[in-house]
């Protein structure tokens, strides 16, 4: 008599189950790749489907519209980012030392592969495509946030004169964007994490020698 306990198995060469996380995220990575590869706009939701492993159907049923991937796709590579800013921003000890890896990991989100060509990508199509420059607007409203905690902090201490918290935040940042700015002209190669390290260095020491107190 058959075990009515046993536990029913897979026909041979099926693929193994996935959770539906699991399927959301294999989604939201193909999502990304194609937006990045051919642009929103030529971004099809069957290559996207094709090349998550699903069917367009499990897709609609995760994702009710493009426009939804778009927004998952970019939270999901903020997170991360945002994660390891708000860590950097939290380093106990050294106000210097603490300020030098926020921007740092400031520095390998922006001038990264994937955010130059994600920038190309907003400056291209923002104009058809709102959302793009609404999720854009979102992220950095949340990176700016990370670097207008850090200033208020060492403001409150003494560390830093006192001022307008997001204009400082603000030029902070703009000391990356600027690198970043000159790689999307074609004014410079994209920087290797040595000259990334080099470039933080010298714009935490212009940073801190016009606002630092001591």
């Amino acid at each position: 008599m058959a075990d009515s306990n046993q536990v029913p198995t897979r026909g041979p060469g099926r693929p193994p189950l996935r959770s539906e996380d699991e399927t959301r995220a294999l989604i939201i990575a193909a999502a990304s790749r194609a937006f990045l590869e051919m642009g929103y706009i030529r971004a099809g939701i069957d290559t996207i489907a094709r090349d998550a492993g699903v069917s367009t159907r499990t897709l609609y049923r995760l994702f009710s519209a493009k426009e939804d991937l778009l927004k998952e796709a970019m939270e999901a590579r903020i997170d991360v980012a945002f994660g390891s800013l708000d860590a950097a921003r939290l380093t106990g000890g050294n106000p210097c030392a603490s300020l030098e890896a926020l921007l740092f990991g400031y520095a390998q989100l922006a001038l990264s592969e994937e955010a130059i060509r994600l920038t190309r990508l907003i400056a291209a199509e923002r104009q058809e495509v709102p959302a793009l420059a609404e999720s854009y607007r979102q992220a950095t409203a949340r990176i700016a946030g990370v670097f207008e905690a850090w200033i208020r902090e060492h403001q409150k201490s003494g560390f830093l004169r006192p001022g307008d918290a997001e204009t400082t935040a603000h030029l902070l940042r703009g000391t990356i964007n600027e690198a970043q700015r000159q790689i999307l002209l074609g004014l410079r190669e994209p920087l290797t994490v040595a000259e990334q390290r080099d470039w933080v260095k010298a714009s935490v020491a212009m940073f801190l020698d016009g606002l630092a107190t001591g």
